[in-house]
């Protein structure tokens, strides 16, 4: 392996993902491991990998994920004033007090973006396997963000009894689901009413495993965009996650007519991690 000239560290609840970078922020060497439930954990977890590597202990690493909070609004490449080239540079997330939020690993990707996108005014939408969050970016800052439970009531579901064969698959009626999105959107009161019949309906026959998921994440989705309508109703947005988390938010928004752009993830993770060391190190 080619030594890198310095690490990127995607910490989520998902995982822990390193990269050996080169200076010209393309990916050298990549390794994954276990979410660590805490920062003695990353450290331990970084540090194994890192050995692996046989790199100089003296190698710039730059880490984003969940660590110390930042209040908003903030620049976009908000920097520790402290840090040295021999000490992990932490990217920090973002908090907010009212309503109290905070990013945990969504930092990074937002900087991302705003860094290859320096004149946007408008929403992102970041799909998460726990959380979605939403953020409202004006002159290169985090003006506002809410944090929506969507994808950890969704798990939640499919991880009870009776629900979990109920939720199974992962093909998506399309059909089914934008219905479903334009009626919580309609009737977000009767969101977790429909829910609950959903079980009633497969155990009488009248609903099959594929059409109950559509609904149920259709409904959820749905429920979301009615939260969050202010934050994106008319504005320029910006979807970026993983295709499979991005696919039904897509969806949904081509629904009702809010025009977006789809980013991957991991290319915005990168790029904001290589603005950071740019930023810290060069």
């Amino acid at each position: 392996m080619t030594t890198p000239d310095w690490i990127a560290v995607d910490w989520t609840a998902l995982g822990l993902t390193v990269w050996g970078m080169n200076a010209e922020g393309s990916v050298l060497a990549e390794a994954k491991a276990e979410a660590p439930t805490d920062t003695a954990g990353f450290d331990t977890v970084l540090a194994t990998i890192l050995q692996g590597w046989a790199i100089p202990a003296s190698t710039p690493i730059v880490a984003a994920g969940r660590f110390a909070h930042a209040p908003r609004p903030v620049p976009c490449l908000a920097m520790p004033e402290h840090f040295s080239a021999t000490s992990p540079l932490y990217f920090p997330a973002l908090s907010q007090q009212e309503p109290r939020h905070v990013t945990l690993g969504m930092e990074a990707a937002i900087a991302g973006f705003v860094a290859q996108n320096p004149k946007f005014d408008g929403v992102l939408c970041l799909p998460g396997a726990r959380m979605t969050v939403w953020a409202h970016i004006s002159a290169e800052e985090v003006v506002s963000f809410r944090s929506v439970a969507t994808g950890l009531i969704m798990t939640g579901l499919t991880q009870q009894a009776g629900f979990d064969t109920l939720l199974s698959g992962e093909a998506l009626d399309q059909a089914v689901f934008t219905d479903a999105v334009s009626d919580a959107m309609s009737r977000p009161e009767q969101v977790s009413y429909r829910i609950a019949s959903l079980e009633a309906e497969t155990y009488l026959g009248a609903l099959l495993p594929a059409r109950a998921r559509a609904t149920a994440l259709g409904l959820l989705i749905g429920a979301e965009l009615a939260a969050t309508r202010p934050y994106w109703l008319g504005q320029p947005i910006a979807l970026i996650g993983d295709a499979d988390l991005c696919a039904p938010y897509g969806l949904a928004l081509n629904a009702q007519y809010a025009m977006h752009t789809v980013y991957d993830r991991t290319d915005m993770v990168q790029a904001g991690l290589y603005a950071a060391f740019r930023t810290a190190f060069e």
